[in-house]
């Protein structure tokens, strides 16, 4: 039988699963990247203000990639998991 725990007032995915600490955490890990020499964040401002930050990464996401909130969550556990492996390293503010 499966441990039926209720989740903490989302539906979305299970983050410490995944090897993250909070929401936040996803936002902060996707924001510091650079992809194709261009940063996911252009205003520094933006790194800042958490709800900016969230608003601005989602966006760069959806906008370049086609990625759905939810799927952000997965990205930054793989980002985080090939950090801690030496993977990658350039391209990170």
């Amino acid at each position: 039988m499966a441990n039926q725990t209720p989740k903490q007032g989302s539906s979305g995915p299970n983050l410490k699963a995944l090897g993250l600490k909070s929401p936040m955490e996803v936002f902060d890990i996707l924001a510091l990247l650079l992809i194709d020499g261009e940063p996911v964040i252009k205003e520094d401002k933006s790194l800042l203000d958490p709800k900016a930050k969230a608003q601005a990464v989602a966006e760069y996401f959806m906008q370049k990639f086609s990625l759905k909130l939810i799927d952000l969550p997965y990205l930054a556990s793989q980002v985080k998991h090939d950090i801690k492996h030496g993977q990658i390293g350039k391209g990170i503010r």
